[in-house]
């Protein structure tokens, strides 16, 4: 009995022993990047180029949508086979596209 009892606490004491180098040497890591940062600032010589820069202002461009009647026919017919293939009666006269939009930002911007 008094050999198991040993044996688990030799083990036990060795993978805590383990387990704790390990967690020194993760902890070490973010020194060895700022000596690394350190070093790669050291070695690059820092260069001031001087040159003018010459600001235009930013041209817009608008663009007139209120004629685009092949895209306000498209949007409707999507529209409509969405709806009449989710099982919703839709009648031909029913549907009415007041405005369209463009989203500059993707699903993944505004998460």
């Amino acid at each position: 009995m008094e050999t198991a009892l040993l044996n688990t606490v030799m083990g036990m004491s060795i993978v805590f022993l383990v387990l704790w180098l390990i967690s020194g040497i993760i902890g070490l890591f973010k020194h060895i990047n700022k000596l690394e940062m350190a070093l790669k600032q050291k070695k690059k010589p820092i260069e001031i180029k001087s040159e003018t820069v010459s600001r235009q202002p930013a041209t817009v461009e608008e663009i007139d949508v209120t004629d685009d009647l092949e895209l306000v026919a498209v949007i409707t017919a999507a529209i409509h086979a969405y709806e009449a293939s989710n099982g919703n009666p839709v009648p031909a006269n029913g549907l009415y596209v007041r405005s369209i939009r463009k989203v500059n930002k993707s699903k993944w911007q505004n998460a």
